[in-house]
């Protein structure tokens, strides 16, 4: 199973039961998971962390001071 971060405690109830899952990083079962994204109960884990490169140097600065 996936992981997912929850970010508010829910409930889900299924078949006459009721199960509830707490704040925090943990496996959801794909329909409990379907629930909680869109209820906005939880986010998916990034498996990488994104990276960003930074941007071109299109300008010189000036010089600051006494540079």
């Amino acid at each position: 199973m996936p992981q997912y971060r929850v970010t508010q405690a829910f409930h889900y109830a299924q078949g006459g039961t009721a199960v509830r899952y707490t704040k925090g990083e943990q496996p959801l079962p794909p329909a409990v998971a379907d629930h909680a994204l869109a209820h906005g109960f939880a986010e998916p884990m990034q498996t990488k962390p994104r990276r960003n490169p930074a941007p071109l140097a299109t300008v010189e600065e000036k010089k600051h001071g006494t540079d």
